[in-house]
C-alpha cells in the first residue's frame, strides 16, 4: 500500500486559498466540489448540486446555442485522453430562471490521464484570470509523490455506487465540507477542533482511502456513496 500522507500545499487547499469560483466534476459528469464562488455566481448551494450531473443543473450552451454539457462530457473526455482542455465559453442555467455567460479554465486534478480522479472547472470574473492558480496546481501536483505503478492483469470491475466505509462520522463530515470548497483551518474554526487536529483527520482519511491528495479522497468517497 502506497503512504498517503497531507502535501505541503494540497490541491484543494490552494484552490481555496484562491478564493477563485470553482466547480470540479468526476469522470462520471458527477459535481463533487462545488465552493462558495461558484454559489455566489450560479446560485446553488453545495447541497443542491454535489452529486448531481453537472449538465442537469448547468445544462451548458456555447455561444450559437448548442448543448455543449451533456452526458459523456467532450471536456471530460479529452482530460481523460491526456491533453488539456482548452478555455471556453459557456452559457449556463442559473438557479430560479436565466442564464449566466462564464469564461472557465478547468485543470485535470490529480493530473489528466489515467489518474484523472477531479477535472476542476474555475469560473473566471472580470479583472481575475485562473492561471496563476491553474499554474500553481500544475506545480503543486508535479512535486508531489510518485504515482503507483498500474496494477497487471485485467481491469479491475466497476465500483459500487455504495459500499461500506471506512470512515467515521467526524472523516466523513469533514471529507463533505472539503467538497464545499472549505480549507483545513475553515474546517476547523466551523468545527470547533484545532487546526492540527483536522489535519490528523484529513491524513488519516487519505490513509484508508490509499490516495495522495484531498481531492482524490473527495471523489472516491462520491464514487462509492460514502458522502
Amino acid at each position: 500500500m502506497r503512504i498517503a500522507a497531507v502535501p505541503a500545499e494540497d490541491p484543494l487547499e490552494l484552490i481555496a486559498e484562491s478564493k477563485l469560483p470553482a466547480y470540479g466534476m468526476d469522470r462520471n459528469d458527477r459535481i463533487v466540489y462545488w465552493n462558495d464562488g461558484a454559489e455566489r455566481i450560479l446560485g446553488w448551494k453545495p447541497e443542491e448540486v454535489l452529486g448531481k450531473a453537472c449538465f442537469d443543473v448547468l445544462a451548458g450552451r456555447d455561444v450559437f446555442g448548442n448543448v455543449y454539457c451533456a452526458h459523456d462530457c467532450g471536456v471530460v473526455k479529452t482530460a481523460a485522453e491526456g491533453e488539456d482542455p482548452r478555455p471556453f465559453l459557456l452559457d449556463v442555467r442559473k438557479k430560479g430562471t436565466g442564464t449566466v455567460k462564464i469564461v472557465v479554465r478547468t485543470i485535470a486534478l490529480p493530473e489528466t490521464g489515467p489518474r484523472f480522479s477531479c477535472l476542476m472547472h474555475f469560473i473566471e470574473v472580470e479583472g481575475e484570470s485562473a492561471e496563476p492558480i491553474v499554474q500553481s496546481l500544475r506545480e503543486a501536483v508535479s512535486e508531489g509523490p510518485e504515482p503507483a505503478a498500474p496494477r497487471p492483469g485485467p481491469s479491475a470491475a466497476p465500483e459500487p455506487s455504495i459500499s461500506v466505509s471506512p470512515l467515521t462520522a467526524r472523516e466523513r463530515e469533514i471529507v463533505l465540507l472539503l467538497s464545499n470548497g472549505y480549507a483545513a483551518l475553515n474546517i476547523a474554526a466551523k468545527l470547533n477542533l484545532s487546526h492540527a487536529t483536522v489535519r490528523n483527520h484529513i491524513q488519516n482519511v487519505l490513509r484508508k482511502l490509499d490516495v495522495h491528495s484531498q481531492v482524490e479522497a473527495v471523489a472516491l468517497s462520491f464514487r462509492r456513496g460514502w458522502i
